[in-house]
């Protein structure tokens, strides 16, 4: 069951990721033909600028959503109305507190915005993004509940149909009116209704989770969140000291115009990564299953196996994006909206170094260990904002890219493998490190041969760009399907997925002779 679980939520996931990818490069270009550079710049800034707001949310969904599972497990459905009850009470203080933080934040952002002055009504379009922040807490409480019960694909479905519409919707707007005011407005109505809709959805599904009766929750329960929440309020601000400054550092120091350069490029990592989320995502609950059911060799011959995948998929994924990524902007959005190659390098050795981080942080969360490294994010996040800071004036945007690989190396890169390693798996830590070095050593090699083939397709057309796709496809998975066929992860994937494929070989010609 787990592992068809695992299988739903991953084909779902990548079929809707696949489509979503497709409407999002469209949408993009309709966005910059219609609206201009400046404002995708302003659209960024303000994503990393609320993105503060994690600050407040503190940790209180992942904490809660960690305590559901063993409940959900067993199905005490006592502790599961108190568990979301709880989390319902706090997300609306939630809300209320981020109208209040948002209010305080706005006289700051004239401050953070270098060379936009073509931007107007920034006051209206701010309410909008707050808007939506808001509304997204009233239902989050559903959403913990049906993902740690691993039936997130029901959802899917419906959040494929909003996002589908939402992003038409948009496209329309932008052609028909070129108004940013109106493409906000149609996003956040759509985001209202989709929200109301998976509410009623999980409602049906949870009916006894509706009940007016208080249930309250056991001491050690609440002890165990309180002291979750706090570490996980530390491990925030450290999440955006790193991840959330980016976008604030380059409107400051260099310009708007440059986030919205960086946000092409950003755009198009995240929708690789997207898609590559899925096949890891989808076993995310199952793993928080597994941990509260199995032993330790049993979590750890699962992670090695996770940690493989995660190996493969984020290799193919930089050296996709080094082949394609730069060509792909040219094709895509026309000359002039490149940045430079040192950047691009440091921008993809990040999302190497943040996608090796999947397998190990997924052990990580869903066995609860919040606290054991509750002070290292603060650590990164000082350490990201303060080497940014400096380099940014001899580097410029390389500087600050360079603060974040410096500021992951130096803390979270050894810490979680450490923390893992001796809570979960119980045993030496050295093999990670071990076999770390050699994936990463693996995929400069593949990406340096990869991308010798692919000098020999000529052009930057559309035609030349599916050719050296194929090329990426092609070279890299032939040669790590070599070098790994005979290790126990690869061959426990591939049975896994024969037996499946038969599975439903043999279902579908159940159904044709019935």
């Amino acid at each position: 069951m787990r592992i068809e679980n695992s299988i739903k939520n991953i084909s779902i996931g990548i079929l809707s990721q696949i489509i979503i990818v497709i409407l999002g490069f469209v949408s993009r270009k309709v966005f910059l033909d219609s609206l201009g550079v400046e404002y995708l710049g302003i659209n960024g800034l303000l994503i990393n600028v609320l993105s503060i707001m994690a600050l407040v949310e503190a940790g209180i969904g992942i904490s809660i959503t960690y305590n559901l599972y063993k409940p959900l497990a067993e199905n005490d459905q006592k502790k599961v109305i108190a568990l979301v009850q709880l989390y319902r009470k706090m997300y609306r203080i939630l809300a209320a507190i981020t109208i209040v933080v948002s209010l305080g934040l706005y006289p700051f952002l004239e401050h953070l915005m270098k060379e936009s002055e073509s931007i107007s009504n920034i006051a209206l379009i701010y309410s909008l993004f707050v808007a939506k922040n808001v509304f997204s807490y009233l239902n989050a409480h559903k959403w913990s509940l049906i993902n740690a019960d691993q039936k997130g694909y029901v959802l899917v479905r419906m959040d494929l149909l909003f996002q589908v519409s939402t992003t038409v919707a948009k496209i329309c707007i932008l052609i028909t009116t070129q108004n940013y005011i109106l493409y906000l407005l149609i996003e956040l109505l759509l985001y209202v209704i989709q929200n109301i809709t998976n509410g009623v959805i999980v409602n049906k599904r949870y009916s006894y989770i509706k009940t007016k009766e208080k249930h309250s929750l056991d001491q050690d329960t609440k002890d165990n969140l309180v002291k979750n929440v706090k570490a996980m309020f530390l491990q925030n601000i450290g999440g955006f000291l790193v991840f959330g400054t980016d976008n604030i550092l380059i409107s400051s120091f260099i310009g708007i115009a440059t986030v919205g350069l960086y946000s092409n490029y950003t755009m198009i990592t995240q929708q690789v990564s997207s898609l590559v989320k899925p096949m890891l995502g989808g076993v995310g609950a199952s793993v928080g299953n597994l941990i509260a059911t199995e032993g330790s060799d049993k979590n750890y011959s699962i992670f090695k196996i996770t940690y493989f995948v995660n190996f493969w998929l984020y290799s193919l994924c930089v050296i996709f994006l080094y082949n394609l990524l730069e060509p792909f902007i040219n094709w895509w959005l026309g000359a002039g909206y490149l940045l430079d190659k040192i950047s691009f390098i440091l921008l993809l050795m990040n999302v190497y170094l943040l996608g090796m981080r999947t397998a190990i942080a997924t052990f990580k969360n869903k066995a609860g260990l919040f606290v054991q490294d509750k002070y290292v994010p603060i650590f990164e996040g000082l350490i990201n904002l303060i080497i940014s800071l400096l380099l940014v004036k001899y580097f410029g945007l390389a500087g600050i890219f360079m603060g974040t690989i410096i500021s992951t190396l130096s803390t979270v890169f050894w810490t979680q493998p450490v923390i893992v390693y001796k809570h979960v798996f119980k045993q030496s830590v050295w093999p990670y490190f071990k076999t770390y070095g050699m994936y990463a050593i693996l995929t400069v090699l593949i990406c340096f041969i990869t991308t010798i083939c692919n000098t020999l397709v000529v052009g930057e057309n559309f035609i030349s760009l599916v050719l050296k796709g194929f090329v990426c496809i092609i070279v890299p998975n032939s040669i790590y399907v070599i070098l790994f066929f005979k290790t126990k992860e690869f061959q426990y994937i591939f049975n896994t997925l024969k037996s499946n494929l038969l599975k439903v070989g043999k279902n579908k010609q159940i159904t044709r002779g019935a």
